[in-house]
């Protein structure tokens, strides 16, 4: 790792998470002394901005018949976007799984960079055999590339349209099966077409992508949010360009398994992943594989950074719970984004880092994360979203 080239870029963020992990710690410390060594979560048993927190966040949360009505704003970081504002109604019920619940979430945002964009989301079990989840947003952005021999920065405006939506069926316990669509639409400015085309990316242009395949899941999770128990693993074959729909033709492969262990429960947990992430045909640029982002290896702030048409990646992550609604993570990977998996272990890149977490439902671990991660590449990624990574 550059450590040289990286040095300016880190004091800010690392000073900020040292600083309120010893916060919280002291805060944390201090709650145990107050209750006879016992830790206490309960808001009765709260005071001082613990027992703020509470009444603030029940001017924004509300229950009636079983169903959890929220407004809260929406806050997050990350290097793409920057600072992004805004908006989020949700709703969330039971459904008839255990620990599963029903979701729908919209998303109204502006950002410091310009971005604009809504977004729906959802997750319902319909009934005992059936589950569709998805998302859909309209977004316009300045997004970002890398260019030339020398990877030069290149920033460019981006409008984007794109729903991806799953309907499962579940035959036997843990096991869902059915299919899903991806519909995609990007519009570059001309000026960004010429760029890509003179650096004869597939996709320079933009276009419409129509994609559909099969998925396969398997699920013992024994809840959907911060899960702490359990193995998660989802096969997802894409077929792109079927019967000729859309500008592109390519087909891609992603495996993603999860296994989660609870040390002691609802306090600390580890969680594993692994994905493999594989695409051949005409895919765009935009669309290959991704080693990195929030979602991924978080020591790479922007997912474009480092793409492919095979990626493969390993994490791991551990979560401790450390007092009323907050809890604090620390997570390592490595991986590679490549032409093809004939080496995957030459020039691996690793990513560590931390976060802090802020539960938001009383009852149920939703939590909003702030992330900070570095990589031997020299690039660093700072994230505050909501739900856990993975």
């Amino acid at each position: 790792m550059n450590f040289d080239m990286m040095n300016g870029r880190l004091i800010g963020p690392m000073v900020f998470v040292f600083w309120m992990v010893s916060g919280l710690n002291g805060v944390y410390c201090q709650g145990v002394n107050n209750v006879g060594g016992e830790k206490s979560d309960s808001p009765e048993k709260v005071s001082g901005i613990a027992g703020l927190g509470e009444k603030v966040l029940d001017l924004v949360t509300w229950e009636k018949e079983g169903v959890v009505y929220t407004i809260y704003p929406s806050l997050s970081v990350s290097p793409r976007n920057g600072f992004v504002y805004g908006v989020m109604p949700a709703v969330k019920w039971n459904s008839a799984h255990k620990g599963k619940f029903n979701t729908l979430a919209i998303n109204a945002e502006h950002s410091t960079k310009g971005m604009l964009q809504l977004q729906l989301e959802h997750e319902w079990y319909l009934g005992e055999s059936w589950l569709t989840t998805g998302d859909a947003f309209l977004n316009s952005r300045e997004d970002q590339f890398w260019v030339g021999a020398n990877d030069d920065e290149f920033f460019f405006d981006r409008r984007e349209f794109r729903i991806e939506w799953d309907f499962l069926n579940n035959p036997i316990p843990s096991f869902w099966i059915g299919g899903g669509i991806l519909l995609n639409n990007n519009h570059f400015e001309e000026s960004a077409s010429l760029v890509f085309g003179e650096e004869g990316l597939k996709g320079a242009e933009g276009g419409f992508i129509a994609g559909v395949g099969p998925k396969l899941l398997i699920d013992t999770r024994h809840r959907t949010l911060s899960p702490e128990k359990g193995t998660w693993l989802e096969i997802i074959p894409l077929f792109a360009g079927v019967a000729g729909f859309g500008d592109y033709r390519y087909q891609r492969y992603t495996i993603d398994g999860r296994q989660y262990i609870a040390l002691k429960e609802e306090v600390t947990s580890l969680a594993f992943q692994i994905v493999v992430d594989y695409a051949d045909g005409d895919i765009p640029f935009y669309e290959e594989p991704q080693l990195g982002g929030k979602e991924r290896l978080r020591g790479i702030g922007h997912p474009l950074e480092e793409t492919g048409k095979a990626v493969w990646l390993a994490r791991a992550e551990i979560r401790q719970h450390i007092w009323w609604r907050l809890g604090v993570v620390a997570f390592a990977g490595a991986g590679k984004a490549d032409s093809g998996y004939k080496k995957p272990f030459a020039d691996m890149v690793s990513s560590v880092g931390g976060g802090l977490r802020f539960r938001m439902l009383p009852d149920d671990p939703l939590n909003v994360r702030f992330d900070f991660g570095v990589s031997s590449i020299g690039t660093t990624g700072f994230f505050i979203s909501l739900k856990e990574a993975f």
